[in-house]
């Protein structure tokens, strides 16, 4: 026999006697919501849930004791079809939750073992979590229609998982500009499900440009959508992994303190923001089968990519080796370092040149400075590699957060998606291919240097085909200008200024 639980929501009441609404005596089956695939009972072997699985992946194999699960009370807000506003539930107390393993009201908010469910609903709904201190869970589930919301009553914010995060297609998070982290010692899983009307999926899988205008006007790029939070931070054990499936992207930062963040196969991680991928001494972040990892704007003064000395990104991994191509995305720069009029109201350049021009935006920084190691794992006799490329979105704009005035409109365009990173002497580069580079696209110690690393190509992208065009030596080159510290930005070379 089917569980019920009867359960009246005193957190509720105010918001209905407020808009006029009755509250019905009403009943959840929980039952129904828990025979669901969720983040804390994923059903791996259901292959009509989980048609990417491999087999090889480590969450899927990880073990977890029993814990406590609780599921949202959302039936007051189900009886209300007319409903045209999202309704905001605040989910702050106890009572707000349902012990999914007694049919009862819970006795105590979430915490670090306790998952929670937050149900499908025909009717949108918004549900709040205010706390003295950050929501701390383990497994969350956000189901379609759902968007949960954790706010801090103190300054801060954001919420922390030791596991899985599963959001529903037409689910949500909204955590305003706080930040989201993954702790502790299991594998785990982030899976929000690509858009179901499939046309982000197929932009991805086919590698196609999201352009800078369609018809005239600028378009916010497609990859806005998808949001978990405003910022991540990774920090869990060593080797211990969280896998990316499906389509997740961060509005700024993304920090890989500790642990392996993997993308999984077919899959994307995206940053939008002005802040970049970083990468700790000892952590990773691997790429998967056409997955893909990058930035989501060209953005010429931040990095994308940071990655530390002892730190790494990989296609793949020795135990579950590349059959395809991964890629590793970063914008592109104004490296043919074009005059950019003021933006409007400003006439104070960034610099000048000898010659007496006035630059009102800066020469393209390097989209990455890697210190750490770049490795692509083919499997026996396949030739994937890890590719390092333009992330092939056409956003951007000047400075951190862009412009769309008209002068910028009318540069802009002629800036050619072409990628520059540097990277360290003492980095080991392995089965990578490097594409979309500009001339002089590698900017690293020597030549010798890029000698010493195996199995290097680059791709029909790169605006010229040999090594000593697209590898440029700092250590001649400051030996030239007197001195300078490694990673400083070089000067613009005379071929990089033609439009």
């Amino acid at each position: 026999m089917k569980k019920t639980a009867i359960v009246m929501i005193a957190v509720l009441v105010s918001a209905y006697v407020a808009t006029g609404f009755s509250l019905p005596v009403c009943a959840m089956d929980l039952d129904a919501i828990t025979a669901k695939p969720t983040a804390d009972n994923p059903q791996f072997e259901n292959k009509e849930a989980w048609p990417m699985l491999v087999g090889d992946e480590y969450f899927a194999k990880q073990k977890w004791d029993e814990g406590r699960t609780l599921i949202l009370n959302t039936e007051l807000l189900l009886q209300d079809v007319q409903r045209e506003r999202v309704l905001k539930l605040d989910c702050s107390v106890p009572s707000s939750w349902i012990n999914a393993a007694t049919g009862k009201p819970a006795v105590s908010m979430p915490d670090m073992n306790t998952s929670i469910i937050l149900p499908d609903s025909e009717i949108p709904y918004f549900a709040m979590v205010k706390s003295e201190r950050r929501l701390e869970c383990r497994h969350v589930t956000v189901g379609r229609n759902a968007t949960l919301s954790p706010k801090f009553c103190r300054g801060g914010g954001g919420f922390k998982l030791t596991g899985s995060l599963w959001i529903r297609p037409t689910g949500s998070i909204q955590s305003g500009m706080y930040t989201i982290g993954f702790i502790g010692d299991k594998h785990t899983f982030i899976r929000y499900d690509w858009p179901e009307d499939g046309v982000l999926k197929k932009l991805h899988d086919q590698r196609a440009i999201s352009p800078y205008k369609v018809n005239g006007e600028i378009i916010k790029t497609p990859w806005l959508t998808n949001r978990i939070s405003t910022y991540m931070r990774h920090d869990k054990q060593a080797g211990v992994t969280t896998e990316v499936l499906g389509l997740v992207r961060l509005a700024d930062e993304i920090q890989v303190q500790a642990g392996t963040i993997i993308v999984g196969r077919d899959s994307r991680f995206v940053s939008t923001g002005p802040s970049c991928v970083s990468i700790a001494n000892g952590a990773k972040v691997v790429l998967m089968d056409g997955a893909q990892c990058s930035h989501g704007r060209n953005q010429f003064a931040n990095r994308d990519w940071g990655i530390k000395a002892g730190g790494a990104v990989t296609g793949g991994t020795p135990d579950r080796p590349l059959r395809r191509d991964a890629y590793m995305g970063m914008g592109y720069r104004n490296w043919q370092n074009l005059p950019v009029p003021p933006s409007e109201g400003s006439n104070k350049p960034i610099r000048t040149t000898e010659d007496g021009t006035k630059l009102y935006y800066a020469y393209g920084k390097y989209s990455t400075l890697v210190s750490g190691d770049l490795i692509g794992y083919p499997a026996p006799g396949s030739n994937a590699r890890l590719v390092v490329c333009w992330q092939r979105i056409a956003s951007g704009g000047a400075g951190n957060w862009g412009r769309t005035d008209e002068a910028f409109q009318k540069v802009f365009p002629k800036f050619l998606p072409k990628i520059k990173l540097w990277i360290s002497d003492t980095s080991k580069v392995e089965n990578v291919r490097f594409d979309d580079l500009q001339p002089g696209g590698i900017v690293t110690k020597s030549l010798e240097t890029f000698e010493s690393w195996k199995n290097v190509s680059f791709g029909d992208g790169c605006l010229r085909p040999e090594a000593k065009d697209l590898v440029r030596s700092y250590e001649a080159e400051l030996a030239e200008m007197g001195g300078g510290h490694p990673a400083s930005m070089l000067p613009p070379k005379k071929q990089y200024t033609t439009p």
